[in-house]
């Protein structure tokens, strides 16, 4: 192995450190403020966002528009090219910002509440401040500048967080809900320009980066295609069944999904550059993706296993007895959440081997089979929806695996080898935890059955060559990270001494 392919190692696992920190900081802040805020505030003003939401969701498809991953996957990136990306984004954001002030009285009068049209027009402010962040943030991702994206994102989040509560206690209205949020926007802007260095010109020139573009926006029409299936199930079920049904479904997905998009949406921040910088060099490449995906696996199945094979009281235990009837539903997510960690990844190859069109026609036999499934599962209600899902998924899996891995050093057996240990390990874990007596206090089976999934993953993965080499070089990263730590820590504790 080369010289260079430990310090990437190193670079990727400080990557995720660092990235790994601010997000689980964000995750506790936001779960935080949502327990405190709702205390002083009452249902009618989140009901005032929830209206909002989805406009905004939609709208905001179209703001990015595929540039940050065009830019952090570019083989070269001249400062030229980076201002034409930066205007691009600052205009889609103006016209953005345009649209919502325009539809504002719309919304209003589709819902009958004109709070939600002084939302809708409030968020015209938090889109031109977001834009303005959007290149300088890909470049700190294409530089590798993870520790720098990090404290960005700790200090944009805590100010959220403080922001609202005290916007709660002041106003006692949904408008604390807006001002935290684009409090959040504004330091989160101060804080990417003032690390910045790069600034960009008012001479744009966009004949070098049509190419960059063209990607960004394949990269949207995946994401729009997506967007359209990851919705299609609640407007089915909210149809067809009504809110209650739409209910159980919404807070199962929300229960399973948040947890894997906590973990991959950091990752995909860290091996996004890492791997585009390996792409001319193939064994590097395909063993820093493959690492990756089996250390996702390696941390996620364990717990997914667990859950869904406790569902019945784990739902229960959660969110309370009025919500046992989600318990079915839960278990056919859980069954789905174990491929999902490795689907995520498959979008890495795409990116990082600059394949933007072949996403957007994944994207698009995709969501054509997951709305088919839909249609179908829906006559059998909500838990019929999650069936489906799952096995939309499962159909999905040869197709994916074949052309994700086209023009790529990874294989489609590769995959299959990743994938296996996960789905031996939730057999076992099922068959282990349908013989426990349900006598046993549930506290107790989660305090044994977690543990031990995990150590059974270890050595299920151990069992495996690919495995093995994984779990070595895993544990090589996490021991070289903690002893820079320390080091630091101990050069930290000396510089003290020496200042008194």
């Amino acid at each position: 192995m080369s010289s260079a392919a430990p310090s990437m190692g190193r670079t990727a696992a400080a990557g995720a450190f660092h990235i790994g920190v601010s997000q689980g900081l964000r995750v506790v802040l936001t779960t935080a403020s949502t327990i405190i805020v709702a205390r002083i505030l009452v249902p009618s003003d989140y009901g005032i966002m929830a209206m909002v939401a989805p406009i905004t969701s939609f709208l905001l498809l179209f703001q990015n528009l595929g540039l940050s991953h065009a830019a952090v996957q570019a083989q070269t990136l001249s400062s030229e090219q980076s201002t034409a990306l930066f205007w691009v984004n600052m205009t889609a954001s103006v016209v953005l910002a345009g649209l919502l002030l325009v539809l504002a009285p719309l919304v209003g009068w589709f819902y009958g509440e004109p709070r939600a049209a002084y939302i809708t027009a409030a968020s015209a402010a938090n889109v031109l401040v977001g834009g303005s962040t959007i290149q300088h943030l890909a470049l700190f991702n294409r530089e590798l500048r993870f520790r720098t994206l990090s404290r960005v994102d700790i200090g944009a989040s805590a100010t959220t967080f403080v922001a609202t509560i005290v916007a709660a206690i002041a106003l006692r209205s949904y408008w604390a809900l807006w001002l935290g949020s684009f409090l959040g926007f504004v330091v989160n802007a101060a804080l990417v320009w003032k690390h910045s260095a790069w600034r960009p010109s008012l001479r744009v020139s966009f004949a070098e980066s049509r190419s960059l573009i063209r990607f960004g926006a394949s990269i949207t029409g995946f994401n729009l295609l997506n967007f359209v299936a990851r919705n299609a199930d609640n407007v089915l079920i909210g149809r067809v069944w009504g809110t209650a049904a739409l209910g159980l479904y919404d807070r199962s997905y929300r229960l399973m999904m948040f947890p894997l998009q906590n973990i991959n949406a950091p990752l995909s921040r860290v091996m996004l550059p890492i791997l585009s910088r390996l792409r001319e060099d193939g064994e590097r490449f395909r063993r820093s993706y493959l690492m990756a995906l089996r250390g996702i696996l390696l941390l996620s199945t364990p717990a997914i296993a667990v859950a869904g094979a406790t569902s019945g009281r784990l739902v229960p235990f959660l969110l309370g007895e009025q919500w046992a009837g989600a318990a079915p539903i839960f278990l056919w997510l859980s069954l789905a959440a174990l491929v999902q960690p490795l689907s995520n990844t498959t979008g890495w190859l795409y990116i990082t081997t600059g394949r933007g069109r072949a996403l957007m026609r994944w994207g698009a036999v995709s969501t054509s089979i997951t709305i088919v499934s839909f249609v179908v599962g829906v006559r059998w209600g909500a838990e019929g929806v999650a069936a489906a899902y799952f096995v939309s998924a499962v159909v999905k899996i040869p197709f994916l695996f074949r052309w994700c891995t086209d023009d790529t050093p990874v294989r489609s057996r590769d995959l299959y080898a990743a994938l296996a240990p996960s789905v031996v390990l939730a057999g076992v874990v099922w068959l282990a935890l349908e013989r426990v007596p349900q006598q046993l206090p549930f506290v107790g089976l989660l305090a044994l059955a977690l543990p031990g999934a995990y150590i059974l993953s270890v050595l299920l993965n151990y069992l495996l060559p690919g495995g093995r080499s994984t779990m070595r070089s895993l544990w090589a990263l996490a021991t070289s990270i903690i002893q820079r730590r320390a080091t630091a820590g101990h050069r930290a504790h000396e510089s003290d001494h020496i200042g008194e």
